[in-house]
């Protein structure tokens, strides 16, 4: 039985199922099985992925990618587990790393990877130096990962104690569903080790929380609300970190509908911020959004005028 098990769910994704397929299985860490999980693709995804030595592929009704994920999850076997997304890419050292940081930590349940969005800062061919472990900032405490849980899957490991006491990917959700399984996970053990490498090519996605989205942030509030209501403990134990990260993502939200000229919905925004955690980020998101746009650009370019 392997000791790390690969899981890529895969939706209509002939164009770049390949690249992700090939960077699994072009692994240093001998120990370890890929599997596609190919969820209803009308394109040839499932084929291709078939066709590549060392990869296992099961195709399944479309369900969404928490269910491929799931159904990947109860078909191996690995103590450990990794996600990729079917149009990311890996750097070939990038298991063996996270390997050692479980090793090195074996209180973790979960260490992820620094991303790149851009190909020119990703070398496949670069090394990751191990001293006698990767270089990597180990946290201990819940408040990093609870405020900023954008880890990007393709990046994270987890043990296979974590997804079987958390359940699984919760199929209900269509987005943000990674989001929530990373909370569940570091609530229940918030020890996480990041490697300190970019480990992951990603592929700018439009419309992605990488991308401000407002329809995205509002998302991640339901996460957070929806585990709250689940585990009410959580904000009791918390307040402080609750309520910060709360106002924050209200206020994230109140940034993104105001440069879409949305103001109506970015003031309701920071006033939900304002009344969670008052801050002095959230007073001045709610002057700009009350001051009429021709004000604000007069007031920019009186600006630029005495800065010039």
């Amino acid at each position: 039985m392997a000791k790390v098990s690969v899981i890529i769910p895969a939706y209509n994704a002939a164009a770049f199922i390949e690249l992700a397929c090939r960077s699994a299985v072009a692994q240093t860490h001998p120990d370890m099985e890929v599997i596609v999980i190919d969820d209803g693709s009308k394109d040839a995804t499932a084929s291709i992925a078939e066709s590549i030595p060392g990869v296992t592929c099961i195709r399944k009704p479309n369900g969404g990618v928490s269910s491929a994920r799931n159904v990947g999850m109860r078909a191996c076997g690995g103590e450990l587990i990794a996600f990729l997304d079917a149009d990311d890419i890996w750097h070939p050292q990038k298991i063996a790393a996270q390997v050692a940081l479980m090793d090195r930590h074996p209180d973790s349940d979960l260490n992820y990877t620094r991303i790149v969005f851009d190909t020119a800062k990703f070398d496949p061919q670069s090394r990751i130096p191990f001293d006698p472990v990767p270089p990597h900032t180990l946290v201990d405490d819940l408040e990093p990962t609870f405020r900023r849980p954008y880890l990007g899957t393709s990046s994270v490991m987890v043990r296979r104690r974590a997804y079987e006491r958390v359940g699984g990917f919760d199929e209900s959700l269509p987005f943000a569903e990674d989001i929530k399984f990373f909370l569940e996970v570091v609530i229940r053990q918030p020890q996480v080790a990041i490697l300190e490498f970019p480990a992951v090519y990603k592929r700018p996605v439009a419309g992605s929380l990488s991308e401000d989205s407002s329809a995205g942030y509002e998302k991640v509030l339901n996460v957070y609300r929806e585990l709250i209501e689940k585990d009410p403990e959580i904000a009791v134990r918390h307040p402080a970190l609750v309520a910060t990260t709360i106002a924050e993502h209200h206020l994230r939200h109140g940034r993104s509908e105001l440069r879409y000229n949305r103001r109506g919905s970015a003031i309701a925004s920071y006033l939900r911020a304002l009344s969670v955690r008052p801050s002095g980020a959230a007073c001045l998101g709610l002057v700009q959004a009350c001051t009429p746009p021709a004000i604000v650009r007069a007031v920019r370019g009186l600006k630029k005028r005495r800065e010039a």
